[in-house]
Protein backbone atom coordinates (compact mmCIF):
# COMPACT_ATOMS: atom_id res chain seq x y z
CA UNK A 1 0.00 0.00 0.00
CA UNK A 2 1.36 3.44 -0.97
CA UNK A 3 0.79 6.14 1.65
CA UNK A 4 0.10 9.74 0.55
CA UNK A 5 0.06 12.89 2.70
CA UNK A 6 -0.03 16.60 1.97
CA UNK A 7 2.28 19.36 3.12
CA UNK A 8 -0.15 20.53 5.82
CA UNK A 9 0.93 17.52 7.88
CA UNK A 10 4.08 19.55 8.73
CA UNK A 11 6.17 16.38 8.39
CA UNK A 12 9.67 17.24 7.17
CA UNK A 13 10.79 16.53 3.63
CA UNK A 14 13.46 14.23 5.04
CA UNK A 15 10.85 12.13 6.87
CA UNK A 16 8.66 11.96 3.77
CA UNK A 17 11.61 10.53 1.84
CA UNK A 18 12.84 8.22 4.61
CA UNK A 19 9.38 6.76 5.16
CA UNK A 20 8.57 6.62 1.42
CA UNK A 21 5.41 8.67 1.84
CA UNK A 22 4.22 10.38 -1.36
CA UNK A 23 4.29 14.14 -0.81
CA UNK A 24 1.51 16.43 -2.10
CA UNK A 25 2.39 20.14 -1.73
CA UNK A 26 -0.08 22.98 -1.40
CA UNK A 27 0.76 26.33 -2.98
CA UNK A 28 1.71 29.63 -1.33
CA UNK A 29 1.46 32.95 -3.19
CA UNK A 30 3.38 36.06 -2.12
CA UNK A 31 3.30 39.25 -4.21
CA UNK A 32 1.85 37.34 -7.14
CA UNK A 33 4.57 34.66 -7.16
CA UNK A 34 3.67 31.02 -6.49
CA UNK A 35 5.73 28.64 -4.37
CA UNK A 36 5.26 24.93 -3.68
CA UNK A 37 4.99 24.37 0.08
CA UNK A 38 8.25 23.01 1.59
CA UNK A 39 9.82 22.56 -1.87
CA UNK A 40 10.23 26.16 -3.04
CA UNK A 41 9.67 28.06 0.21
CA UNK A 42 10.42 27.45 3.89
CA UNK A 43 8.56 28.39 7.05
CA UNK A 44 11.32 30.85 7.95
CA UNK A 45 10.87 32.61 4.60
CA UNK A 46 7.08 32.77 4.99
CA UNK A 47 7.33 34.16 8.52
CA UNK A 48 9.90 36.75 7.41
CA UNK A 49 7.49 37.95 4.71
CA UNK A 50 4.73 38.19 7.32
CA UNK A 51 7.05 40.21 9.59
CA UNK A 52 7.62 42.55 6.62
CA UNK A 53 3.90 43.16 6.32
CA UNK A 54 3.13 40.71 3.51
CA UNK A 55 0.06 38.46 3.53
CA UNK A 56 0.83 35.03 2.02
CA UNK A 57 -2.11 33.41 0.26
CA UNK A 58 -2.49 29.64 0.09
CA UNK A 59 -4.14 27.36 -2.48
CA UNK A 60 -5.23 23.76 -2.35
CA UNK A 61 -3.52 21.00 -4.24
CA UNK A 62 -5.48 20.58 -7.48
CA UNK A 63 -7.13 17.45 -8.92
CA UNK A 64 -4.54 17.19 -11.72
CA UNK A 65 -1.72 16.85 -9.16
CA UNK A 66 -3.51 13.98 -7.49
CA UNK A 67 -4.63 12.29 -10.70
CA UNK A 68 -1.06 12.16 -12.04
CA UNK A 69 0.30 10.74 -8.79
CA UNK A 70 -2.57 8.28 -8.31
CA UNK A 71 -2.25 6.99 -11.88
CA UNK A 72 1.45 6.30 -11.42
CA UNK A 73 0.72 3.82 -8.61
CA UNK A 74 -2.53 2.46 -10.06
CA UNK A 75 -0.64 1.37 -13.18
CA UNK A 76 1.67 -0.61 -10.89
CA UNK A 77 -1.34 -2.25 -9.24
CA UNK A 78 -0.57 -0.66 -5.87
CA UNK A 79 -3.35 0.27 -3.42
CA UNK A 80 -3.31 3.94 -2.37
CA UNK A 81 -4.11 5.50 1.00
CA UNK A 82 -4.22 9.30 1.15
CA UNK A 83 -4.56 10.77 4.63
CA UNK A 84 -5.80 14.31 4.07
CA UNK A 85 -5.72 17.73 5.73
CA UNK A 86 -9.07 18.80 7.20
CA UNK A 87 -11.73 19.40 4.52
CA UNK A 88 -13.01 22.26 6.70
CA UNK A 89 -9.74 24.17 6.25
CA UNK A 90 -8.84 23.40 2.62
CA UNK A 91 -10.31 22.10 -0.63
CA UNK A 92 -7.37 19.69 -1.00
CA UNK A 93 -9.41 16.72 0.24
CA UNK A 94 -12.10 17.44 -2.36
CA UNK A 95 -9.45 17.73 -5.08
CA UNK A 96 -8.29 14.23 -4.18
CA UNK A 97 -11.86 12.89 -4.33
CA UNK A 98 -12.32 14.40 -7.81
CA UNK A 99 -9.01 12.91 -8.92
CA UNK A 100 -9.91 9.48 -7.54
CA UNK A 101 -13.20 9.46 -9.44
CA UNK A 102 -11.41 10.54 -12.63
CA UNK A 103 -8.81 7.80 -12.28
CA UNK A 104 -11.53 5.21 -11.59
CA UNK A 105 -13.17 6.11 -14.91
CA UNK A 106 -10.04 4.89 -16.70
CA UNK A 107 -9.01 2.23 -14.16
CA UNK A 108 -12.19 0.76 -12.61
CA UNK A 109 -10.19 -1.71 -10.50
CA UNK A 110 -8.02 0.98 -8.87
CA UNK A 111 -7.82 0.77 -5.07
CA UNK A 112 -7.76 4.38 -3.79
CA UNK A 113 -8.82 5.28 -0.24
CA UNK A 114 -9.02 8.90 0.94
CA UNK A 115 -9.50 9.77 4.61
CA UNK A 116 -10.57 13.25 5.76
CA UNK A 117 -8.80 13.47 9.12
CA UNK A 118 -10.38 16.81 10.13
CA UNK A 119 -6.86 17.39 11.49
CA UNK A 120 -4.20 20.02 10.88
CA UNK A 121 -0.45 20.55 11.21
CA UNK A 122 1.27 17.87 13.27
CA UNK A 123 -2.12 16.58 14.43
CA UNK A 124 -2.37 15.33 10.85
CA UNK A 125 1.33 14.46 10.94
CA UNK A 126 0.93 12.12 13.91
CA UNK A 127 -1.94 10.31 12.17
CA UNK A 128 0.19 9.89 9.04
CA UNK A 129 3.18 8.63 11.05
CA UNK A 130 1.03 6.02 12.78
CA UNK A 131 -0.45 4.93 9.46
CA UNK A 132 3.07 4.44 8.13
CA UNK A 133 3.77 2.26 11.13
CA UNK A 134 0.68 0.12 10.48
CA UNK A 135 1.76 -0.42 6.88
CA UNK A 136 5.27 -1.35 8.02
CA UNK A 137 3.77 -3.88 10.44
CA UNK A 138 2.14 -5.60 7.48
CA UNK A 139 -1.42 -5.14 8.71
CA UNK A 140 -4.27 -5.80 6.28
CA UNK A 141 -5.98 -2.88 4.54
CA UNK A 142 -9.06 -3.33 6.73
CA UNK A 143 -6.95 -3.29 9.92
CA UNK A 144 -5.04 -0.20 8.79
CA UNK A 145 -8.20 1.73 7.96
CA UNK A 146 -9.84 0.75 11.25
CA UNK A 147 -6.82 1.92 13.24
CA UNK A 148 -6.50 5.17 11.28
CA UNK A 149 -10.18 5.96 11.90
CA UNK A 150 -9.58 5.43 15.63
CA UNK A 151 -6.59 7.77 15.48
CA UNK A 152 -8.68 10.42 13.70
CA UNK A 153 -11.17 10.31 16.57
CA UNK A 154 -8.52 10.48 19.29
CA UNK A 155 -6.13 13.18 18.00
CA UNK A 156 -5.99 16.36 20.08
CA UNK A 157 -4.90 19.83 18.93
CA UNK A 158 -4.17 22.85 21.15
CA UNK A 159 -2.91 26.15 19.67
CA UNK A 160 -2.02 29.57 20.91
CA UNK A 161 -1.26 32.49 18.59
CA UNK A 162 0.11 36.01 18.99
CA UNK A 163 -2.52 37.63 16.81
CA UNK A 164 -5.99 36.12 16.64
CA UNK A 165 -7.12 38.80 14.20
CA UNK A 166 -4.45 37.65 11.73
CA UNK A 167 -5.82 34.11 11.93
CA UNK A 168 -9.42 35.31 11.60
CA UNK A 169 -8.69 37.46 8.53
CA UNK A 170 -7.28 34.38 6.79
CA UNK A 171 -10.72 32.77 7.02
CA UNK A 172 -9.52 29.75 9.00
CA UNK A 173 -11.16 30.63 12.32
CA UNK A 174 -14.70 29.34 12.53
CA UNK A 175 -16.12 31.51 15.30
CA UNK A 176 -15.24 33.90 18.09
CA UNK A 177 -13.27 36.31 15.92
CA UNK A 178 -13.67 39.05 18.53
CA UNK A 179 -12.50 36.64 21.19
CA UNK A 180 -9.70 38.80 22.56
CA UNK A 181 -11.25 42.23 22.40
CA UNK A 182 -7.78 43.76 22.16
CA UNK A 183 -6.97 43.21 25.82
CA UNK A 184 -3.30 43.50 26.73
CA UNK A 185 -1.40 40.21 27.08
CA UNK A 186 -4.52 38.08 26.70
CA UNK A 187 -3.51 34.83 24.99
CA UNK A 188 -6.07 32.56 23.32
CA UNK A 189 -6.17 28.81 23.59
CA UNK A 190 -7.69 27.22 20.48
CA UNK A 191 -8.47 23.67 19.51
CA UNK A 192 -9.91 21.84 16.53
CA UNK A 193 -13.61 21.03 16.59
CA UNK A 194 -15.16 19.12 13.66
CA UNK A 195 -12.13 20.04 11.58
CA UNK A 196 -12.29 23.79 12.29
CA UNK A 197 -10.13 26.03 14.47
CA UNK A 198 -12.20 27.20 17.42
CA UNK A 199 -11.29 29.47 20.39
CA UNK A 200 -11.54 27.47 23.60
CA UNK A 201 -10.26 29.68 26.42
CA UNK A 202 -8.40 32.93 27.03
CA UNK A 203 -5.65 33.49 29.57
CA UNK A 204 -3.45 36.33 30.73
CA UNK A 205 0.04 35.35 29.64
CA UNK A 206 1.66 32.42 27.86
CA UNK A 207 2.49 30.49 31.04
CA UNK A 208 -1.19 30.25 31.94
CA UNK A 209 -2.01 29.05 28.43
CA UNK A 210 0.63 26.33 28.75
CA UNK A 211 -0.72 25.38 32.19
CA UNK A 212 -4.14 24.93 30.62
CA UNK A 213 -2.70 22.77 27.82
CA UNK A 214 -1.03 20.53 30.39
CA UNK A 215 -4.25 20.40 32.42
CA UNK A 216 -6.07 19.10 29.33
CA UNK A 217 -3.31 16.54 28.79
CA UNK A 218 -3.63 15.30 32.36
CA UNK A 219 -7.38 14.85 31.87
CA UNK A 220 -6.71 12.65 28.83
CA UNK A 221 -5.07 9.26 28.48
CA UNK A 222 -2.05 10.52 26.54
CA UNK A 223 -0.21 8.16 24.21
CA UNK A 224 3.56 8.23 23.69
CA UNK A 225 3.46 10.49 20.63
CA UNK A 226 3.49 14.12 21.75
CA UNK A 227 4.57 16.83 19.32
CA UNK A 228 4.93 20.60 19.61
CA UNK A 229 5.30 22.93 16.63
CA UNK A 230 6.13 26.63 16.69
CA UNK A 231 6.42 29.65 14.39
CA UNK A 232 9.65 31.43 15.36
CA UNK A 233 8.88 30.67 19.01
CA UNK A 234 11.42 27.99 19.91
CA UNK A 235 12.01 29.32 23.43
CA UNK A 236 8.31 29.17 24.23
CA UNK A 237 7.95 25.74 22.61
CA UNK A 238 10.80 24.42 24.76
CA UNK A 239 9.17 25.94 27.84
CA UNK A 240 6.00 23.95 27.07
CA UNK A 241 8.09 20.86 26.31
CA UNK A 242 9.76 21.03 29.74
CA UNK A 243 6.45 21.62 31.51
CA UNK A 244 4.96 18.53 29.86
CA UNK A 245 8.01 16.41 30.71
CA UNK A 246 7.96 17.61 34.33
CA UNK A 247 4.23 17.26 34.95
CA UNK A 248 2.97 14.35 32.82
CA UNK A 249 3.93 10.78 31.96
CA UNK A 250 4.80 11.68 28.37
CA UNK A 251 8.00 9.82 27.51
CA UNK A 252 9.07 11.84 24.48
CA UNK A 253 7.95 15.32 23.46
CA UNK A 254 9.27 16.36 20.03
CA UNK A 255 9.56 19.99 18.89
CA UNK A 256 9.70 21.22 15.30
CA UNK A 257 8.95 24.24 13.14
CA UNK A 258 5.39 24.74 11.91
CA UNK A 259 5.01 24.26 8.13
CA UNK A 260 4.86 27.05 5.53
CA UNK A 261 1.14 26.74 4.66
CA UNK A 262 -0.03 26.59 8.28
CA UNK A 263 2.29 29.45 9.31
CA UNK A 264 0.84 31.54 6.47
CA UNK A 265 -2.43 31.55 8.41
CA UNK A 266 -1.22 31.64 12.02
CA UNK A 267 1.64 34.13 11.79
CA UNK A 268 4.68 34.47 14.05
CA UNK A 269 4.63 33.33 17.66
CA UNK A 270 2.28 30.37 17.27
CA UNK A 271 2.83 27.36 19.54
CA UNK A 272 0.75 24.20 19.05
CA UNK A 273 0.53 20.90 20.90
CA UNK A 274 -0.66 17.56 19.50
CA UNK A 275 -1.22 14.16 21.07
CA UNK A 276 -3.59 11.19 21.02
CA UNK A 277 -6.18 10.71 23.76
CA UNK A 278 -6.23 6.93 23.96
CA UNK A 279 -9.22 7.04 26.29
CA UNK A 280 -11.57 7.91 23.41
Amino acid sequence: MQLFADSCSDISQQDFKTKNIEFVPLKITIDGKDYLDQIEISSKEVLTEISNGKRPLTSQANPEQFADLFTEYVKKGEPILYIAFSSELSGTYQSAVIARDTVLDDHPDADITIIDTKAASYGLGLIVERAHGYIEEGLSKEEILEKVEEDVKSIRHFFTVNDLDYLAKGGRLSKGQAFLGGLLNIKPLLHVEDGQLVPLEKHRGIKKVFSSMVKHMKADNVAAEVHIVHANALEQAELLQKKIQDETNAIEVKVSMIGPTISSHTGNGTVALFYFNEGV
